[in-house]
């Protein structure tokens, strides 16, 4: 049997894709991973989160590739935590984001980057969703995790990977619009709401080529992959740079609407581990091939019975509803 779908390389977002709503993988995505990996399949991660939290959520998953960690402000070889390359803010341009997360009285959390180790610096946390942000990175004893005072001095030293802080959803908009407004073409400003602290919008600050579309193509290129099809596999707005420069875009079920009116493909939920599924199989569960076309062996109808969910695929572009 042979399905042209593993072809070329792979880059797949983490939360709301390939882990599940309470930021865990699955044995079976595990496993499936592993089996993806030792048969040969070019594939990688690219994530808002850092290679300390992609090492540890991806325990036990064969990665070789580097990762794009921090929505692309790094592209990491994962087993050594060195960075490959970086965009990222300068001393200037992150005190400038300072005075502007202070003007909305926006507690920051800091990554930082001093040319070998990198540094997550946080204040006292007033807010319930900063406080979360830590904790969760605590719980796994994340070892960047530093207490800061003076976020001045920190950014002064070093280079900035992103700055983070969060606002109430009601005033997100209004926040979001401030920062570009201060901040101009020196930085991007990203806003999304926090699935894992309800009420609060997660903002993001980084250097304006700090994102998944450029860092996946900068990736196959150094990788030895570039112009081999690339598939990448995404849920929320930070994947849309990336979908906009992919030949084939898939999305859970579960994605942002937006996300779904850009896939080529929609699968099954995360929670039912739908990208796994469809990367190790991609049949509906009629035997009719998601492709449209039928693989060497295979007949219609006869899927086996423990099968994937439905995959639905749908005309490049096609809005998904």
């Amino acid at each position: 049997m042979t399905d042209d779908r593993l072809l070329g390389l792979h880059v797949l977002d983490l939360d709301g894709t390939l882990l599940r709503s309470d930021a865990t993988l699955g044995d079976y995505a595990r496993e499936g991973l592993n089996a993806l990996l030792d048969a040969g399949t070019a594939l990688t991660v690219a994530s808002a989160r850092s290679a300390v939290a992609i090492r540890e959520l991806l325990a036990g998953v064969r990665l070789t590739l580097p990762v794009v960690e921090l929505n692309g402000a790094f592209r990491t070889d994962l087993a050594t935590g060195r960075h490959l390359a970086h965009a990222t803010l300068g001393p200037e341009t992150a005190a400038a984001a300072l005075d502007a997360l202070a003007r909305l009285a926006a507690e920051p959390v800091l990554t930082t980057w001093d040319g070998t180790a990198d540094h997550v610096l946080y204040g006292p946390c007033d807010d319930p969703a900063t406080a979360w942000y830590i904790e969760e990175k605590r719980a796994y004893g994340d070892p960047r995790l530093r207490r800061c005072p003076d976020p001045y001095a920190a950014v002064a030293g070093a280079r900035t990977a992103q700055l983070v802080a969060f606002v109430p959803d009601a005033g997100a908009d209004a926040a979001a619009d401030a920062l570009r407004t201060a901040l101009g073409d020196t930085a991007g400003v990203m806003a999304a709401a926090n699935h894992y602290a309800p009420g609060w919008t997660e903002i993001q600050i980084a250097h304006p080529e700090a994102e998944k579309g450029l860092a996946v193509r900068r990736l196959a290129r150094e990788a030895g992959l570039d112009g081999a099809r690339l598939t990448v596999y995404g849920d929320h707005l930070n994947d849309l740079p990336m979908f906009a420069v992919a030949d084939r875009a898939v999305a859970p079920a579960n994605a942002h609407p937006r996300v779904l009116a850009r896939a080529s493909a929609v699968t099954a939920p995360n929670d039912e581990d739908g990208i796994v599924r469809y990367l190790l199989d991609g049949y509906l569960p009629d035997g009719t091939p998601a492709d449209g076309h039928l693989p060497d062996g295979v007949v219609p109808g006869r899927h086996l019975p423990d099968g994937p969910p439905p995959v639905r695929h749908l005309p490049d572009g096609a809005p998904s509803c």
